[in-house]
């Protein structure tokens, strides 16, 4: 993967979404904004909808996912049809390298 869409700087807007991925790791990046919202919908039970992402403002949403994927997170891609013309897009996060236990994944 390209550096140039490596480590995107969360916007100050984002910066509040990003705070509990970031911890200890320096400034918040739109990965850790993406990480942050993974998290809240499995604590949840719940997958994050791309509308979700969109309206976040995380740009290059598939580069931030290839990037916490190099991490070793995983990360699922569900969609489905609503009829012949709409396609609805949500993300899982199935392991999380920071804090599952490695024999969970």
């Amino acid at each position: 993967m390209s550096r140039l869409w490596r480590d995107h700087p969360a916007t100050p807007r984002q910066q509040p979404l990003a705070f509990r991925a970031s911890r200890g790791r320096g400034r918040a990046t739109q990965a850790d904004v993406l990480l942050s919202m993974l998290r809240g919908a499995r604590a949840q039970g719940k997958a994050v909808e791309l509308p979700e992402i969109m309206a976040a403002g995380i740009a290059q949403h598939g580069a931030r996912f290839n990037e916490l994927r190099s991490r070793g997170f995983v990360i699922e891609n569900e969609l489905d049809r609503d009829g012949r013309l709409s396609l609805h897009s949500r993300y899982r996060l199935k392991h999380d390298s920071e804090l599952d236990s490695t024999d969970a994944k």
